[in-house]
């Protein structure tokens, strides 16, 4: 009877001592869990495989050296950036044509749509007039790669010929101050043409890489949510 009793007591404290450890697993992870009604912050950057912010979505909050790891390679068409500066690149490891955007939405991502394959927080690209940029709508060639070399500050809305400046076909780098400006490889708007919003451009696409002959403010305010339009 006596040996019957301690088993029972034995039982009964082994239970114990396994409900004791499941309700303090149980607690560890709801103290790991966010509160009900906690405010989840957005990602840093929000990536789009549709234009116009349509289609699935991937988040950035860091790094991404490339996109074939997580599923989104040559995807994005689109992009919202929340915060900071953000260089996003067509070949994984930040290899290929690179751009540099700052805060605001891209309905297009132009020559880089369907093509990026990695991205990382960048420094420099846009900041405000008190970083050194001036005010107003502008635009700066560059002779050189990297905003190097000399260059041609576009502070009209219209240029038709850049040939009349002596900087036609010069330009390997652009930094936009404010506005959308568009820029094209032959004069008057003809043959290829681009639209570039505020931010860095260390190198040019290749279609208008030492190949920009025009360009022209296409529209003052940003971030600019609708697609381009001009006439040529």
């Amino acid at each position: 009877m006596k040996d019957i009793t301690r088993k029972l007591a034995t039982l009964v404290g082994i239970l114990f001592v396994a409900m004791a450890l499941g309700c303090a697993s149980t607690a560890r992870y709801e103290d790991r869990a966010p509160p009900a009604g906690a405010r989840v912050e957005p990602a840093h950057v929000e990536l789009f495989d549709g234009y116009q912010f349509a289609g699935s979505t991937y988040p950035v909050n860091g790094t991404v050296t490339n996109f074939s790891d997580v599923g989104f390679n040559d995807r994005a068409q689109s992009m919202i950036i929340r915060d900071g500066n953000w260089q996003v690149c067509e070949n994984p490891d930040f290899g290929g044509a690179c751009q540099t955007y700052g805060p605001g939405r891209y309905p297009n991502l132009g020559v880089l749509a369907g093509r990026i394959s990695s991205i990382r927080s960048a420094v420099g690209g846009p900041v405000p007039a008190s970083g050194g940029w001036g005010t107003g709508s502008r635009a700066s060639l560059y002779e050189g790669p990297n905003l190097s070399g000399r260059s041609f500050v576009m502070d009209r809305e219209v240029v038709a010929n850049l040939a009349n400046t002596g900087f036609n076909d010069r330009a390997a780098s652009l930094r936009v101050e404010g506005g959308y400006w568009i820029f094209c490889s032959d004069a008057n708007f003809g043959g290829e043409c681009l639209t570039f919003g505020p931010g860095d451009y260390p190198t040019l696409p290749w279609g208008l890489n030492y190949k920009i002959s025009s360009g022209r403010r296409v529209q003052g305010n940003y971030p600019y949510t609708q697609n381009p339009t001009w006439q040529r």
